[in-house]
This record gives structure tokens, C-alpha cells and sequence, in this order.
């Protein structure tokens, strides 16, 4: 099987998230020929040494007119030696490409879409204009779609039939087993580009300050730090000098491992985003024995916290709510080292990428 995901914004980050990880897996694991096509957006992809070595890529040059055009060439030239051509997004470049690759594929050729779709497009989707209708063409033109979460599938399954697919989206280890011995402390941790709008850190942040009342817990955010959001930061904390020690901003860290270990000592993860399309940080955060606490904003939150045994779901931009949430936890009795063994086993069993790929290659065969 010649798989090819034509994905122009690859950066090196992108290659231990879904857009690497699914065509690495399918190589390494079935034996698949998967070829990356993008622009080369980053100076050098590291991880292509060693965390996905064996991966293809080749590098489109760009066309100065549209981003679009390099990629619906090289699609007009090489449909009939492709066997899954995979995009992602509803997008107008992802309607070009499967459009452009239906005319052209040889027989059982299949065009598979991944949506990485949040509450906010699937509304997009049901749109009655000229960006609705492409976006519902887009995905006739696809033999298969895939949904990160049960909830957004479901509705698209209703609507589709089963050209939809519930694919999540997994995390990556070189563990064999999942990790069995933590060291939790009374810390809180949140990852992400902090200060966008999306990610709600002020809500995070109002929260933290109504929850910390009486207890030593810290909050640890890990990311790079919007321009504007600085101001904010500066202004919190004069409002909140007894927080000032408790409130640690990392900055970015790129450095798996040492992410990991922030992870293992967090007692809790939480992402209170408004809009997510499913957030790899949860599974990440699972995976290393944290508690979740998310918002309805993050429909992924409902397939991962096993019905609330490992995480809380509150409100989207309710700063009350997720402190209360907080409390909870603060003023709770558990045995957090034994609750991270049985989340971090949960997640390695339903979440990595190794069961995820060989359900999604079941259906790429048999389609």
C-alpha cells in the first residue's frame, strides 16, 4: 500500500502528533510505503532521525501564487500510484485535493479525510452558503473520514453513513508498559500556546486564585507566552501577590522527557480551553497518571476521563466551576499514586497510537 499525506504546514512538531504518527505506525507496523508531501516550513525535522526514522517525506517547492497549487500538481501527477490519499481538514485545499485525486486515482484508490473537527466546525459544516457546501462536498468526495471524538462521530455518522469513523487521536511512547511508579505533588499543570484565546488561561488563572485559599498547591504552565497576554499576567499578579511563588511559567518545553517528568509529578491536568478540536496534551497528561479537568469545550474530555472516574467536565469561561473542580481535588482524600497507576493504564490500553492505526488500517483494507 502507497500512503500519502499531503499535509503542506508540516513542521517537525506535526510528526510526533496524528499527522506524523499514523503514516510512521502504518510503515513500521504493516509494512505500508508512507510518504509525507509537504513545504519544507522548518530549517530541520529532528525527529525524522529517530523518533519516526523510516518515514518518506518530500518537499513540494512552493508556488508563489497559492499554497494550493504545488499540492493539486503533484496530486494530478501521481493519483494513479497512490492507493490512500490522506488530507486533513475541511478546508478548500482538502476539496481540491480528493477532487482532483477522485478523477485521476487508479481503481480502489481511496481519498481518507481527517477532520481534527471541534464543536465550532461541525456548525461551519451546517452552514447554508457557499463555504457549507463546500465543506459538505468535501467530504462526499472522501471513501473515508475520521472523528476524533464519539460525540462529533456520531452526529457525523447520522448524517454520512459509514464513510464516517470514530478514529481518535492517540499519544506517542517508546515505553513497553505503561508507567507504574509516580511521584505526585500538590501541583496543577496546564500545556499549551498560553494567552490565545482558545486556551482560556485567564479563566485558568481567576480559578487557581480562587481555589489556592488555604492549601500549598502550585500552578505550573508550560508554553510559549502570547505578546498581549503579558500585560494580563502582569496585572493578575499584582492582584495576587501571595501567588506569586505558587504561579510558575516554564516557558516552552520541547524536550519530551523532560515534559514527561512535569507530568509525573502533576497531581492534576487541566485544560480549560474554550475550543478544542481534541487536545493531545489530555492523553499525554493520562498517560503519566493525571487527573483531568477540562470543559464541555473539549469534546475529547468525555472519551478520555472514563466517565468521570479520572477527570471533571465543567463549564466553558466558568472560572467558578473549575475552581470549585479544584477544590475538590485540593481537599481530596485519595490515593493519587494508585489513582495514576489506574489512569496511566487506562489510557495506555484505549490511547496509544499502536491499537488506533491497526483499527484504521482494518478500515483502509477493507473499504
Amino acid at each position: 500500500m502507497v500512503f500519502v499525506t499531503l499535509f503542506t504546514r508540516l513542521k517537525n512538531v506535526h510528526l510526533l502528533k496524528d499527522v506524523g504518527m499514523i503514516p510512521y505506525m502504518l510503515h513500521r507496523d504493516y509494512n505500508v510505503n508512507s510518504i509525507m508531501v509537504s513545504y519544507k516550513n522548518d530549517e530541520s525535522y529532528p525527529y525524522l532521525e529517530k523518533e519516526v526514522k523510516g518515514l518518506k517525506v518530500k518537499f513540494l517547492k512552493k508556488d508563489m501564487i497559492s499554497p494550493i497549487i504545488a499540492g493539486a500538481k503533484f496530486v494530478w501527477k501521481n493519483a494513479s500510484g497512490i492507493d490512500v490519499l490522506n488530507v486533513y481538514h475541511l478546508n478548500l485545499s482538502s476539496f481540491v485535493y480528493l477532487l482532483i485525486y477522485k478523477l485521476r486515482k487508479k481503481p480502489g484508490g481511496k481519498g481518507y479525510l481527517k477532520l481534527d473537527m471541534d464543536l465550532k466546525g461541525y456548525k461551519r459544516l451546517l452552514m447554508p452558503n457557499p463555504v457549507g457546501f463546500i465543506k459538505r462536498m468535501t467530504i462526499r468526495l472522501a471513501d473515508v473520514v475520521s472523528v476524533e471524538t464519539t460525540l462529533i462521530a456520531g452526529w457525523m455518522e447520522k448524517k454520512y453513513g459509514p464513510r464516517i469513523i470514530y478514529i481518535p487521536n492517540g499519544f506517542y511512547t517508546d515505553e513497553e508498559q505503561p508507567v507504574k511508579t509516580f511521584n505526585k505533588e500538590n501541583m496543577i499543570l496546564a500545556v499549551g500556546n498560553l494567552g490565545t484565546y482558545a486556551k482560556a488561561t485567564d479563566v485558568l488563572l481567576n480559578a487557581f486564585a480562587g481555589a489556592a485559599v488555604q492549601n500549598d498547591w502550585k500552578l505550573y504552565l508550560v508554553g510559549s507566552i502570547e505578546e498581549e497576554f503579558k500585560t494580563y499576567i502582569s496585572s493578575f499578579m499584582a492582584r495576587h501577590p501571595d501567588l506569586k511563588d505558587r504561579i510558575i511559567f516554564t516557558g516552552p518545553i520541547t524536550d519530551k522527557e523532560k515534559l514527561n517528568e512535569y507530568y509525573r509529578r502533576a497531581k492534576i491536568f487541566t485544560l480549560p480551553s474554550r475550543s478544542e478540536s481534541f487536545g493531545i496534551v489530555l492523553l499525554e497528561a493520562a498517560a503519566n497518571g493525571d487527573f483531568l479537568v477540562t470543559t464541555k469545550g473539549v469534546p475529547a474530555g468525555r472519551d478520555i476521563y472514563n466517565d468521570g472516574k479520572f477527570g471533571y467536565i465543567v463549564p466553558v469561561d466558568d472560572s467558578m466551576a473549575l475552581s470549585g473542580a479544584f477544590v475538590r481535588l485540593m481537599n481530596s482524600k485519595a490515593d493519587w499514586e494508585s489513582r495514576a497507576v489506574e489512569i496511566a493504564d487506562y489510557t495506555w490500553h484505549d490511547f496509544r497510537w499502536d491499537p488506533i492505526v491497526a483499527k484504521l488500517y482494518e478500515h483502509l483494507r477493507q473499504r
